[in-house]
């Protein structure tokens, strides 16, 4: 995916040559940007695949740099009856130790009627959770979202079947909190792996 961020506190570009495979797993790049207004570029991929209810669990390594949103989410397309569609924030990761979870409600394309809106939940820790690999997932079901660190659950909203499918895949990195390091290209985010389990 491409895009160039030019609203709120961005700071870098996303473009598809920081997205690399390497023996590690899915690596989101961050370099010096060549083509956008901003110094830095980093990473964003989506599925083509489309999913509904299920386990959804990626094993991740933040980049260890202040700064950078490592983000791992799902959204679903927009739903014509209700006129909305969902951002399922699974993991939004700031270096060392703070997750970002989040549910958000945004009106489907061309209902005016609607307005953002969303839900949130911080988890911290006492790790540094760039310093080595940690599963973050949701189960979902039609009734309910639990979000989960390491296989402990940390947040859980009730849903009432408001939120269903299908729905995409994606990893992604910006730059975008305060505290960027003068340097930051070369600081990546990493996916080792991603599962995806349908609910029976």
């Amino acid at each position: 995916m491409s895009d160039d961020n030019q609203w709120g506190d961005y700071q870098s570009c996303r473009r598809p040559g920081n997205v690399e495979t390497s023996s590690i797993g899915l690596r989101l790049k961050t370099l010096i940007a060549t083509d956008c207004a901003h110094k830095w570029s980093t990473g964003y991929i989506a599925s083509k695949a489309k999913y509904s209810y299920g386990f959804f669990e990626a094993t991740m390594k933040i980049a260890d740099i202040k700064g950078m949103n490592n983000a791992f989410w799902i959204t679903t397309e927009d739903h014509m009856e209700s006129g909305d569609h969902f951002e399922i924030d699974v993991s939004e990761v700031q270096y060392p130790s703070y997750d970002h979870i989040g549910l958000q409600q945004y009106p489907a394309k061309g209902n005016k009627n609607l307005k953002h809106s969303g839900m949130g939940w911080g988890a911290k820790f006492v790790d540094d959770l760039s310093s080595g690999l940690h599963d973050y997932g949701v189960p979902w079901t039609p009734m309910e979202m639990i979000f989960e660190i390491d296989g402990e659950p940390v947040a859980a909203v009730v849903t009432n079947n408001a939120v269903h499918g299908p729905t995409d895949i994606a990893f992604s990195s910006a730059l975008i909190y305060a505290g960027v390091p003068e340097h930051p290209e070369g600081h990546d985010m990493v996916a080792k792996s991603l599962r995806v389990f349908a609910l029976r």
